[in-house]
C-alpha cells in the first residue's frame, strides 16, 4: 500500500488541505480568500474512507480544482454534531464519507453522501464551479416537472450525491415515462440506480445486483449493459465475493469493447492477485 501512502502525502502538499482544522478558522480563511469550503467527513479508523480520501481530496491530479476551495478534513466521530447539523433529514449512522460544500458563513450549498470515484468527483467540482448546483437543478425541475430529460438529469444528480429521498422518486417517474427505453432513458436510469445502491447504500447491494442484471437482460447490446457487466463484477468484489468477481472480470475482458473499462478491469484483477482484498476491506491492511 506504499503507492496509496505516497499519493496521500503528495496530495496533501499540492492541494493544501487543512488537516483537522477548526471549523471557525476554516470559515475565517474562506471569507478572507472568498472561497467555498469543502469539508470531508470521515472516520479515521475506516480504511475505505481513507482510500476514498486518497482518490478525491488528496488526489494530486485534482489539486487545481481543489485549490479553488478551502478544503478541510473532519473527523466524523468527533464532529458528529456538525454532521447532524449538515444532514438533518438523514438517519444515523451516516454512510461515510460525506462531503459538504458551504459558503463562507457555513451555510450548506451542496453535498455528497458516500463515495464518488475520481472522475465523477472532478465532474462534480467542475459543475459546481460553473454554477450547476442543487439549487439550479431544483429550479429546472420546478419549471419542468414532467419533462423526461429534466427528470432524468435531476434523478441522476440526487442519486450521485447519495440523496435517495429525492432521487429515487424521480427515477421511478423516469422509468414509468420510458418503460421500453424508446427515448433512451430507461436503461441508463437503471444503471444509475445500481450505482446508487452499490456506492451509497452498501447494505442494499443486492438491489444493485438486481438493477445491473435488469439492464444486461433487457438491453444486452447497449453501452449501458457493458457498463452494468463491469459494475456487477465490482459489486461482487465489494461484497467480498472475490472468486465470482474474478470470474466476471475475466469474462468482461474477453467481451468488452471499452478500452477504459477494460483497463479498470485489469487493475482490479491485479489487485485481486497481489493483495488480500477481504482483509483490506475490513481495514486490516497496512
Amino acid at each position: 500500500m506504499r503507492s496509496v501512502f505516497i499519493t496521500v502525502l503528495v496530495g496533501v502538499m499540492v492541494a493544501l488541505v487543512i488537516a483537522q482544522g477548526t471549523w471557525e478558522n476554516t470559515l475565517k480563511r474562506a471569507k478572507s480568500e472568498r472561497k467555498y469550503v469543502l469539508a470531508y467527513f470521515a472516520d479515521p479508523e475506516c480504511f475505505t474512507c481513507q482510500r476514498y480520501m486518497a482518490q478525491t481530496v488528496d488526489n494530486p491530479q485534482l489539486a487545481p480544482l481543489l485549490r479553488r476551495f478551502i478544503t478541510v478534513k473532519m473527523d466524523a466521530t468527533k464532529e458528529i454534531k456538525k454532521l447532524r447539523e449538515f444532514l438533518p433529514k438523514w438517519e444515523e449512522p451516516f454512510p461515510l464519507p460525506v462531503i459538504v460544500i458551504t459558503d463562507s458563513n457555513g451555510k450548506v450549498v451542496d453535498l455528497i453522501v458516500g463515495h464518488l470515484n475520481p472522475d465523477a468527483f472532478a465532474s462534480f467540482l467542475k459543475a459546481f464551479l460553473k454554477g450547476k448546483r442543487t439549487d439550479t437543478i431544483e429550479k429546472q425541475l420546478k419549471a419542468k416537472p414532467n419533462d423526461l430529460a429534466t427528470l432524468y438529469e435531476a434523478a441522476v444528480w440526487f442519486l450521485e450525491r447519495g440523496d435517495g429521498q429525492r432521487g429515487l422518486p424521480l427515477a421511478q417517474k423516469v422509468l414509468q415515462l420510458d418503460p421500453n427505453n424508446h427515448k433512451g432513458y430507461y436503461a441508463p436510469m437503471r444503471l444509475h440506480l445500481g450505482l446508487y445502491y452499490s456506492t451509497h447504500q452498501t447494505r442494499l447491494a443486492h438491489k444493485a445486483i438486481d438493477e445491473f442484471r435488469e439492464v444486461i437482460k433487457r438491453f444486452p447490446n447497449t453501452r449501458e449493459a457493458e457498463e452494468a457487466r463491469f459494475y456487477l463484477a465490482v459489486t461482487h468484489l465489494a461484497l467480498g465475493q472475490d472468486a465470482e468477481a474474478k470470474r466476471m472480470l475475466n469474462e468482461f475482458l474477453r467481451t468488452s469493447k471499452s478500452a477504459s473499462l477494460k483497463e479498470q478491469a485489469r487493475k482490479l484483477l491485479r489487485f485481486l492477485e497481489t493483495e488480500p482484498p477481504a482483509d483490506l476491506r475490513r481495514g486490516e491492511g497496512d
